[in-house]
């Protein structure tokens, strides 16, 4: 079958939670495709804008680091554990130190207004990488890229944030990265503090990033769709954070935890 890009779409295009079984049905599963796993998960946020350090989404983006120091050492990385391979188990990672590029925005102004294709992020993250802008890649780098408010991403089919994806990751020869767009528009944006659909967009990508960071890893091979797409948007507090659940083949459901006992 042909594997679909990796996406958040909105919730006019995925039904909140999951749909009914249906009766004689194979229910979800992920199977493992071959590909690596990030066995122990360094995040970079990468803030590109000058609306990152003004007044209102300056604290945005420490609240934004401070969910990355959070999550990577929580149960939601336990329940990963599961998709860990023979080579690489999956553990508890770490957010390294994040990244706020103020002398450059994002893409370019058009007539439909300020828009950045998945190409230019790609060529972007290479500057900084070869700049020492950003971390240098390893096995275990992540970059998040985090758009300021009015700007669109195209991703590589033409999809649109807002229209048809609230966020997506990808991989450019090694180097994994995911894109989260300010999806502070219907269908993206969940109710409550902006910061919570932030947070629970970037969960999604941060689990799918590490189960599937090549897109050639752990999905189901009835639907394409990776262990985040599953329970798209069926969301859960952890901690102080809003997170979105995530499948558990273990545990044949959407979940923030491994499942207790041995």
């Amino acid at each position: 079958m042909n594997r679909p890009r990796s996406i958040v779409p909105p919730r006019s295009f995925v039904a909140h939670g999951l749909a009914a079984p249906v009766a004689g049905a194979a229910g979800p599963s992920l199977s493992n495709h071959g590909g690596p796993v990030i066995g122990s998960v360094e995040v970079v946020p990468i803030y590109w804008g000058a609306a990152w350090s003004d007044a209102t989404n300056g604290p945005i983006s420490t609240q934004l680091d401070s969910f990355f120091d959070f999550i990577t050492t929580s149960s939601l990385m336990d329940l990963l554990a599961e998709y860990g391979t023979s080579s690489t188990p999956i553990g508890h990672g770490k957010r390294l130190q994040s990244v706020r590029i103020t002398d450059s925005e994002p893409g370019s102004s058009t007539a439909a207004g300020s828009q950045v294709t998945d190409a230019q992020i790609q060529s972007a993250l290479a500057a900084w990488i070869a700049a020492g802008t950003v971390p240098a890649t390893t096995e275990n780098t992540l970059y998040f890229v985090y758009l300021p408010p009015g700007v669109v991403v195209v991703d590589s089919n033409g999809d649109r944030s807002c229209s048809q994806l609230c966020g997506y990751h990808n991989n450019n020869g090694g180097v994994y990265y995911a894109v989260i767009p300010y999806v502070n528009c219907p269908g993206c944006v969940l109710p409550g503090d902006f910061l919570d659909t932030l947070t629970e967009v970037s969960s999604h990508e941060l689990c799918e990033a590490i189960t599937d960071p090549t897109l050639n890893t752990w999905w189901d091979d009835n639907t394409g769709n990776e262990i985040g797409d599953i329970c798209n948007q069926d969301a859960a507090r952890l901690g102080p954070y809003l997170v979105q659940t995530e499948w558990s083949n273990r545990q044949s459901s959407c979940a923030i935890a491994p499942a207790a006992g041995p």
